[in-house]
């Protein structure tokens, strides 16, 4: 009895080294996701103007439909938000949630809601400019149900886009 005991321990402590070796290999992987992360929610403006670029991306804010709480032009900082009503019928929000409004209001969600931080950072003759975004399903008390980070690459090629066509026509002076 005593011999299948220490057996058992022996495999045991010897697969330790296993996996802590297996969680080192996952902490190498990790940075490399959050640095291809990083390059699609970054993007250069070939101006050093910073207040132009700043305005660029509050009129794409705006133009959006978020509401900018705040904005620091020494910083180079602007955060909003964007409210989706789940129970308005005339309100899509399956592309920038992914789920029907039936099954949001199944899960007793009410609200959904898209924050935005942007940084604007001065690079040498260009402006820098990051973004990140974040979706929020409350329930009827306003209680989080579900946050997560805005992953698709597609939806900030889209915002910055946008932002290229605003920065196009502040530039035109339009």
């Amino acid at each position: 009895m005593i011999k299948k005991i220490l057996v058992i321990l022996f495999v045991f402590c010897m697969a330790l080294p296993v996996c802590a070796k297996k969680r080192q290999q996952e902490d190498i992987i990790t940075p490399m996701a959050q640095l291809e992360k990083r390059e699609y929610q970054t993007r250069a403006y070939a101006t050093s103007d910073k207040a132009i670029v700043m305005k660029a991306i509050l009129n794409t804010l705006q133009d959006e439909g978020y509401i900018v709480y705040n904005a620091n032009h020494l910083l180079g900082f602007i955060y909003g938000s964007k409210d989706f009503d789940t129970s308005d019928p005339n309100v899509d929000i399956s592309k920038e949630f992914g789920l029907s409004k039936s099954r949001l209001n199944l899960n007793g969600i009410k609200v959904a809601t898209i924050d935005a931080s942007v940084n604007v950072t001065p690079y040498g003759d260009s402006m820098r400019v990051r973004v990140n975004f974040k979706r929020k399903l409350l329930n009827t008390y306003g209680n989080a149900q579900f946050i997560d980070d805005v992953s698709e690459e597609e939806f900030y090629t889209d915002f910055y886009k946008k932002v290229d066509q605003a920065l196009f026509l502040l530039k035109q002076k339009i």
